[in-house]
């Protein structure tokens, strides 16, 4: 159950996210803070990391449940004394080393993985959270093969301006109040929100502009209005449908699932049917894929024309062990000729296995 605390907070009821605790799961979060020789640690950057994620872990249990779906939410690696690990990597290099020159970021996701597994072991089961001081990236990269990945974002998230060290004191730094001005709540909101996403493309999650709403497109903006007592009841800040359904057969928040299987799903066709022109409304696409045990959730994303990234297509195949269809995607906005087009389909099958898939075209210019 979600915390109600309602703490009267500068005349605001609030809500106030339950403390962490280990939920005993196989498949944890690993939290990491990457500290390059040229740069110093934050003070008091446990107290600050465990704050922000109460946050993440609240808003992943209570929007899965929202949309439905039953889970205990994420859980974290702790100590024996029942705390957040927060492992502490000092790097060997300064932070023009990761970040490259010109900057790259493959570069500095490799660079950062590497050094982070020789400090705390390859991260099977472990998608790996980090705070790096090395520069301001927001950044994450899935490895579905070993229920694993890498999701970065920049360590100013730390600092005294954005994160409070007291989980009501974040709560109420969200929010605009007299001694708290919008720049700084949004600020707050932003970075904390942030993680959340960065989280979810872990999880198989793709961008999506069609609601402002959308923590997967930039309603993690508005993040304080979760926890206005009031305000929460229409969910202002949200998963959609289709996210929500992928990550509840991740691993990391499904609650029932066969370990056994190993096997990703198998995408034997995902191809465009029909030329595409200038002026068109729609894309068919033919989509064919397969599961040994049964296939979960597939979402398809459009990117291209505008920064569109929006999800255009969600199927629940409800453990069918074959998909295979037809279908007309409706576009976000017309097509423009010479126009690059490009989906990208995320499959997660019944246990947590996510394979993907990517097309790349072209409108045809006009002739």
């Amino acid at each position: 159950m979600v915390s109600l605390l309602g703490a009267e907070v500068n005349g605001s009821s609030l809500i106030i996210p339950e403390p962490l605790k280990d939920l005993g799961k196989k498949y944890k979060i690993r939290v990491v803070y990457f500290v390059p020789s040229d740069k110093k640690v934050k003070k008091e950057y446990q107290k600050k990391v465990d704050v922000l994620m109460r946050v993440v872990a609240d808003v992943y249990k209570r929007e899965i449940k929202a949309n439905g779906f039953k889970t205990r939410g994420l859980d974290f690696e702790f100590n024996q004394k029942s705390e957040l690990v927060v492992n502490l990597v000092k790097a060997k290099e300064k932070s023009s080393h990761y970040t490259g020159s010109p900057f790259s970021i493959d570069h500095f996701l490799n660079s950062h993985q590497q050094e982070i597994w020789e400090k705390t072991g390859f991260s099977r089961n472990r998608p790996t959270l980090v705070f790096s001081e090395a520069g301001s990236v927001a950044e994450a990269r899935p490895i579905p093969q070993v229920y694993s990945g890498l999701a970065c974002v920049s360590a100013d998230v730390l600092s005294d301006a954005v994160t409070a060290s007291m989980i009501e004191t974040q709560i109420n730094n969200f929010q605009v109040l007299k001694n708290n001005k919008a720049d700084a709540a949004k600020i707050s909101q932003t970075s904390n929100g942030v993680i959340i996403h960065e989280i979810g493309h872990i999880f198989g999650m793709l961008h999506d502009t069609k609601d402002p709403r959308n923590i997967m497109m930039r309603g993690y903006d508005n993040l304080g209005k979760m926890y206005q007592r009031e305000e929460s009841k229409n969910r202002p800040v949200r998963f959609s449908k289709a996210h929500a359904r992928m990550a509840s057969y991740s691993r990391f928040l499904n609650e029932a699932f066969d370990e056994a299987d190993a096997e990703a799903p198998n995408i034997e066709k995902f191809g465009i049917e029909s030329s595409i022109n200038g002026g068109d409304s729609s894309i068919n696409i033919s989509v064919r894929i397969r599961d040994n045990k049964g296939l979960g959730s597939i979402i398809i994303m459009q990117r291209g024309g505008g920064q569109i990234d929006a999800l255009v297509a969600d199927f629940s195949p409800d453990g069918e062990a074959v998909f295979d269809k037809n279908v007309s995607i409706k576009c976000p906005k017309p097509l423009v000729p010479n126009q690059p087009v490009i989906m990208i389909m995320n499959v997660m099958d019944l246990n947590g296995n996510l394979s993907q898939s990517t097309i790349h075209s072209q409108v045809k210019p006009k002739e």
